[in-house]
């Protein structure tokens, strides 16, 4: 697997050398982190997306950190997209190095399959038409830290989500979401990445809407998650602080 990110860092230098590429930033800030269905970390949380993409925003390569301010969560992943009108193809490579992992989280370049504390992530989207814009997710763990009890073999843990969008007018946007969680290879375990078996593990009701500070526009959210699996529900509130 290093010749994997060998090839992600050359794809990465040369991208912009062989297309017009743009440059994109985000910065958002929120109350906690969550992902699909867990809660990864609390407290006042930074992200920062970069990423360079064609002109018409097919291809795009990035790279996505996140971190609080009590520097008890620290993320750093490399990822990939295609994307084709309204269908979506992804390959995030994530690496989780908080202090408090119970994971080998000090080896960043460690592609060890038995040793590493990261997992590659590959992920499929699809909007439907105007008239029904329901969106289809379905992402499986395919490499990393998602082993079985013997650790020989990965359970490629499945995440598959549904999302609608219930109202929107010119200032608020309201979408609903239900998701679900299992192991395609379960070998005789039951659990999987966000559980302990197959089961919806992420319920929730998202609240948008930009608030304009003069000629400065700020994207805002108010997210309600229920886990029914992992018997828990969060709040988050969040905001884009820049973009472009």
């Amino acid at each position: 697997m290093k010749s994997y990110y060998f090839i992600f860092c050359l794809l990465c230098l040369g991208f912009p050398l062989k297309v017009e590429a743009q440059i994109h930033l985000k910065i958002d800030v929120s109350n906690m982190h969550l992902w699909r269905g867990m809660e990864v970390a609390d407290g006042l949380i930074l992200t920062t997306d970069v990423s360079v993409s064609d002109k018409k925003e097919h291809f795009r390569l990035g790279v996505w950190g996140g971190t609080n301010t009590s520097g008890s969560y620290k993320e750093f992943n490399n990822y990939m997209s295609y994307t084709y009108q309204r269908f979506t193809l992804s390959l995030w490579d994530t690496y989780n190095f908080s202090p408090g992992a119970t994971y080998n989280n000090e080896e960043y370049f460690n592609y060890n399959v038995r040793e590493t504390g990261r997992f590659l992530d590959a992920s499929m989207s699809y909007r439907l038409g105007d008239k029904f814009p329901l969106l289809l997710y379905c992402a499986t763990v395919i490499f990393g830290r998602d082993r079985n009890a013997d650790n020989t073999a990965n359970k490629y843990s499945t995440f598959c989500y549904a999302e609608y969008p219930v109202y929107r007018n010119n200032i608020w946007r309201v979408d609903g979401g239900i998701g679900g969680a299992f192991a395609l290879n379960p070998a005789g375990d039951s659990s999987h990445f966000y559980g302990n078996k197959p089961g919806i593990v992420h319920i929730t009701m998202k609240v948008s809407r930009t608030l304009k500070l003069y000629e400065w526009e700020i994207p805002m959210f108010f997210c309600v998650l229920w886990n029914p699996h992992g018997d828990k529900g969060f709040l988050q509130v969040g905001a884009q602080v820049l973009s472009f």
